[in-house]
């Protein structure tokens, strides 16, 4: 079983330790956040279960060169044929080219292969993330995909012909998030004072437009009229590059927010802004309202409701002034922000563990 960021181990780890209880079964957990630069953190309660952790002479090997690939591909191929012949059956997420490796060895040994998606996939819905698409072979090496949500795996059965491949279970990293929803009382409109605003991982996705775009919108927000009567915290992907917000760390009514939980963050904030991120859907379900501010895609698309979309920052602010007067605009922009994320996160993902093991089983 393998994981290469935060997110990954969120969805692996539950899944490693409820195989565990049954004492027949030799579990071992591949941590390959070092291959991508990833930072790496302490595990606890791993009663029997083995971790390896690999390394490489590249400081990330998610856009390596077709040269630098061949040669970390030669240096691997010794680990890559013992995972494949001493183990059964191979769960990863999130998927990379090391996985890939991996996977194909061991559908060449005529042994499954399981992903679990490590989060809601963006680029299936906005055209300005077309570039993240996956190819119509993206399932090659793959027995079953695990999709976060229904729409996800709608629109993932368009590009390709083993739409049986693909279920909806629910995803274990947000098992949290729905158990906190469904013992959550009823939506309330509430005063509007701490803002949360999410940053992107553009720079590590190579999408340098999108990190150019952010820079400057931060920037424009940080030096706006919403500091005069907001507090603003900026939440860094932990993906994103730290040094691009240390200029901001003394800025009055603003705080930065470099290591801290995602959760914790959202339910500690009265309203979210971000643009099109998996974790406006995660707000929702956490009882949050969100804005989004995003200039490209426009108003129509399946993945930010029209209602709550701004293009600039003053169509941002003009929008939080409008949900401080309007207690009902708070509860219809909740309403279709909670059903809209409904498609995306499985309403019983809580389960989801479970219902994974149960379908690898069978």
């Amino acid at each position: 079983m393998s994981f290469h960021n935060q997110q990954g181990m969120e969805n692996i780890l539950p899944i490693a330790q409820k195989l565990c209880e049954n004492e027949l079964n030799e579990v071992s957990l591949l941590d390959l956040r070092e291959l991508y630069g990833q930072p790496k953190t302490s595990f606890q309660n791993l009663n029997n279960i083995f971790v390896k952790s690999e390394n490489s002479i590249y400081k990330n090997i998610r856009n390596l060169t077709k040269v630098n690939k061949a040669v970390f591909t030669f240096t691997k191929i010794i680990n890559i044929r013992n995972y494949a012949n001493q183990f059964d059956k191979f769960i990863f997420s999130p998927g990379g080219f090391y996985e890939g490796l991996i996977a194909k060895s061991f559908v060449k040994n005529n042994k499954k292969t399981f992903f679990i998606e490590a989060g809601v996939k963006i680029y299936l819905f906005l055209k300005s993330q077309e570039s993240l698409q996956p190819k119509n072979n993206f399932l090659n090496n793959v027995t079953e995909y695990f999709t976060t949500g229904e729409i996800t795996k709608d629109n993932l059965e368009n590009f390709t012909t083993e739409q049986n491949k693909i279920f909806n279970l629910g995803v274990p990293r947000y098992s949290k998030i729905v158990s906190i929803h469904k013992n959550l009382k009823p939506f309330n409109p509430k005063q509007i004072k701490h803002l949360l605003f999410l940053t992107s991982a553009s720079k590590y996705h190579e999408m340098g437009w999108e990190e150019k775009w952010q820079k400057a919108i931060i920037e424009d927000l940080v030096n706006s009229s919403l500091i005069d009567g907001f507090v603003l915290n900026i939440k860094v992907h932990p993906r994103d590059d730290n040094n691009n917000y240390k200029i901001f760390e003394q800025k009055k009514n603003v705080n930065i927010l470099y290591n801290t939980n995602i959760e914790d963050d959202i339910l500690q904030n009265d309203c979210i802004i971000s643009g099109p991120s998996t974790s406006i859907h995660e707000a929702s379900l956490l009882g949050k309202v969100y804005i989004t501010l995003w200039p490209f895609d426009k108003y129509e698309n399946e993945y930010m409701p029209k209602v709550s979309a701004s293009e600039n920052v003053p169509e941002l602010i003009s929008k939080i002034k409008q949900l401080n007067k309007d207690d009902s605009l708070q509860k219809e922009f909740y309403s279709t922000q909670l059903n809209l994320a409904n498609k995306f996160i499985n309403i019983d993902s809580d389960l989801s563990v479970k219902n994974i093991i149960e379908h690898i089983i069978n």
